[in-house]
């Protein structure tokens, strides 16, 4: 049997259930197997059998397209690398300006400004290097060492770069509440009649009590159970909805999905909510609950229930973590260098203003020296 409005069931107002808790409340059936969400209230007019799977509300919504970062060039080096390398070369020519002190006066060298210092800057900067004037030999360690060290990291850098220009970037922003909550662009799809629907309404805090703000807005729709698998294939992969249900409710509807497709188009958060345990459900004082509690207690242990899930559909498991970052063999485009070219444009931008600064300048101090001269 079951029941009319293909609801797991709430109590209402009147203290009556409906969907299948009422069909057990009122006696019309034995038992379900449901499972159903363990709770207090519905324990005081039925009984659990023995949990048979934990239960995670989650957040089915669709993967971006694959897209190319065009700030991917930034990536090879870190804040912190780039910290250690100018706090190396600030070591580095600390040690070769105060070297020289060490030595008595009549061995220094007659100007500091022929010393090596600025020629690690113009290593730094892959630009050639003058002629080493010094005598000493550790200026020549020194610079060989940085040299080298600049080598090793500028190869690094390169070849880091060339792979980040071949991988691609699957977008997937909704890991938690909060992130769909936040934009109001995206409605939300739940299930009426649900112990969710109870505890968003009773929640005081928290990103269920965000959601509860919006409950009879346009942004939340209500869909039965039946109608989750059409909504997933036209709204939620037009990306204009998320889905908010049980994870159990998505193990027919992904593997589905991906048998049509071939592809993993969509995902689920790694926020999860309302983590409850889940049982098969009898009337109060069933003489058929020892039983069931047995045979739970059978499903558990010997893992059948994993195996059903596993074998209920095909590739029931080719989507349970898609990958964020695939890498492509393409060759380079302007959709993936631009990110350089705005770097090379601004620099230009800003040393054009500098020169018509240094012109407007120039030119009045040149002004004023010609009235003062004549």
């Amino acid at each position: 049997m079951r029941s009319p409005d293909r609801t797991w069931g709430l109590l209402q107002s009147d203290g009556a259930w409906t969907g299948m808790m009422g069909l057990i409340t009122r006696e019309e059936v034995e038992f379900t197997p449901g499972p159903f969400f363990m709770d207090i209230t519905r324990s005081q007019s039925i009984d659990y059998s023995q949990f048979v799977v934990m239960g995670n509300y989650l957040i089915l919504a669709a993967r971006g397209r694959p897209e190319v970062d065009p700030w991917g060039f930034l990536l090879p080096l870190r804040p912190k690398v780039w910290v250690a390398v100018m706090t190396a070369l600030l070591a580095v020519c600390a040690v070769m300006l105060l070297l020289p002190f060490c030595l008595p006066t009549h061995m220094q060298e007659p100007r500091i400004k022929d010393a090596n210092t600025f020629n690690c800057l113009r290593v730094l900067l892959q630009e050639d290097i003058k002629t080493i004037k010094s005598r000493w030999w550790w200026d020549r360690v020194m610079l060989g060492v940085w040299m080298l060290m600049m080598v090793v990291l500028t190869q690094n850098n390169v070849g880091n770069l060339m792979s980040l220009l071949a991988v691609r970037y699957i977008d997937q922003p909704y890991q938690r509440l909060e992130d769909v909550l936040y934009n109001s662009d995206v409605g939300i799809i739940v299930v009426p009649n649900t112990l969710i629907i109870k505890y968003i309404e009773t929640a005081t805090s928290g990103p269920l009590h965000e959601l509860r703000k919006l409950m009879g807005t346009k942004r939340v729709s209500y869909n039965k159970f039946a109608e989750l698998a059409n909504s997933m294939e036209t709204v939620v992969r037009a990306a204009t909805h998320v889905i908010f249900d049980l994870d159990i409710n998505y193990i027919n509807m992904l593997p589905k999905s991906f048998s049509v497709t071939g592809r993993c188009d969509f995902y689920l958060s790694r926020s999860v909510y309302a983590t409850n345990p889940m049982a098969m459900v009898t009337q109060k004082n069933s003489l058929f609950l020892p039983r069931i509690i047995k045979l739970s207690y059978t499903l558990v242990e010997s893992g059948l229930y994993d195996k059903w899930v596993k074998y209920s559909e095909p590739n029931s498991s080719m989507c349970n973590n898609p990958p964020r970052i695939i890498t492509i063999t393409t060759i380079f485009s302007l959709t993936s260098l631009w990110g350089m070219f705005a770097v090379l444009g601004y620099g230009f931008t800003v040393a054009v203003v500098v020169l018509v600064m240094e012109l407007v300048c120039g030119g009045a101090r040149w002004g004023q020296k010609r009235q003062l001269a004549t």
